[in-house]
């Protein structure tokens, strides 16, 4: 999967997801807006268990309009089915305390892809 080279600079917001079934709940509920970056975590290997692929919630973004208006952060994996500003296998996961485990909501994230 590739990347629009609109969105290869994005900053947003973070909508912090302890979960892809939380993430997704938001994303369909009209919580997760344009220029948000959606962060889902404890999806790798340890917190998951077993990493989670995250074709939901990408696919979700994409049927609500989202899909180049919002990035996704996330400890879990994609196929190459995703689309959009798709970023994962953020390591160390958050069940291992890595940095994702310490992003609030509000924060704001900015990306830049070379």
């Amino acid at each position: 999967a590739g990347v629009d080279k609109e969105i290869l600079t994005f900053r947003g917001p973070a909508k912090v997801y302890e979960s892809q079934d939380d993430a997704v709940e938001a994303i369909l509920g009209g919580k997760v807006v344009a220029g948000d970056v959606v962060v889902i975590r404890y999806e790798g290997p340890k917190g998951g268990p077993g990493m989670q692929e995250m074709l939901y919630p990408t696919t979700y973004l994409k049927s609500m309009g989202l899909g180049k208006a919002c990035a996704l952060i996330t400890d879990g994996r994609f196929s190459g089915g995703t689309s959009g500003l798709s970023i994962g296998h953020a390591s160390p996961e958050a069940a291992n305390g890595g940095l994702i485990a310490l992003v609030q909501d509000g924060d704001m994230i900015a990306i830049d892809i070379p």
